[in-house]
């Protein structure tokens, strides 16, 4: 099988553009929500919105709070819809599979360290309607789990990249998505934690390190489970192949994202 540079340099493009562009429509969703609860003095940051969170009613700031998990969950949905019909693997599938990815990873992520985290969307939420402490972990472990199995379910859209000749060996096979996964994961959560920075609390470090390590609990069905790709239309040159439009979209994904470390302010 020839070299996978190529590979690990597109699928690494596309995990930052995914991850970044996810977590700057996930503040969105608090900052549009915001807006529609009247909320005073409101800033969109890269990570983050800044508000008086407690001048709110219960219900607003649940609201408020809640709107960014929702974005990131219909994020994942949609893409996941999107993938599920699409025949064509190429770098624009690979793109969607990891928005996908990402925003359950943004709503589904956030259920599971809301025990944890009380400060954070859902464990704030929780708190406000003063859910039991069973209760949340509860909610937590079912977030966790769903994960697991979505996560379960996308994988098989990961192999799918591959040729057929390259998902029968299961040497090739690994190597592959060693390629498409692994190395794109390492270097990307690198990429993605200095575009998080500044951050406003420990929470918002810990995501971007911790939470892309849910794409690595199906792993090993990539590698020992079969799928057969003879209805996909893989393109394994153009997966291999740098390709500038990516690297155009990168820059001004990151562009944006440094644009909103000064933020947005709605007053």
């Amino acid at each position: 099988m020839k070299r996978l540079s190529g590979v690990v340099f597109n699928s690494t493009i596309l995990f930052v553009c995914a991850a970044t562009l996810q977590m700057t429509l996930h503040e969105l969703g608090h900052f549009v929500a915001a807006i529609l609860v009247h909320a005073k003095n409101v800033t969109l940051h890269h990570n983050f919105v800044s508000t008086d969170l407690f001048a709110m009613s219960t219900s607003r700031a649940v609201f408020y709070s809640g709107a960014g998990p929702l974005v990131s969950l219909l994020i994942g949905i949609c893409f996941h819809l999107v993938c599920y019909r699409q025949k064509k693997r190429g770098l624009a599938f690979l793109f969607k599979l990891y928005m996908a990815v990402f925003g359950y990873i943004g709503f589904l992520g956030y259920l599971a360290i809301a025990p944890l985290f009380t400060y954070g969307d859902t464990g704030y939420i929780f708190q406000a309607l003063h859910f039991p402490t069973w209760l949340t972990i509860v909610i937590a472990i079912m977030g966790a789990l769903v994960l697991y199995l979505i996560i379960s379910k996308l994988m098989r859209f990961f192999v799918e990249m591959g040729t057929g000749s390259i998902i029968a060996d299961k040497k090739s096979r690994r190597t592959f998505m060693r390629a498409l996964i692994c190395y794109p994961l390492y270097i990307g959560i690198l990429v993605t934690t200095f575009l998080n920075l500044p951050v406003p609390s420990v929470l918002s470090l810990i995501y971007p390190i911790f939470s892309p390590f849910a794409l690595m609990w199906a792993y090993d069905s990539a590698i020992a489970k079969p799928y057969p790709t003879d209805n996909m239309s893989i393109d394994i040159n153009g997966i291999n192949r740098i390709q500038p439009v990516w690297l155009i979209i990168l820059f001004l994904i990151i562009v944006l994202n440094r644009f909103l470390v000064y933020g947005i302010n709605v007053n």
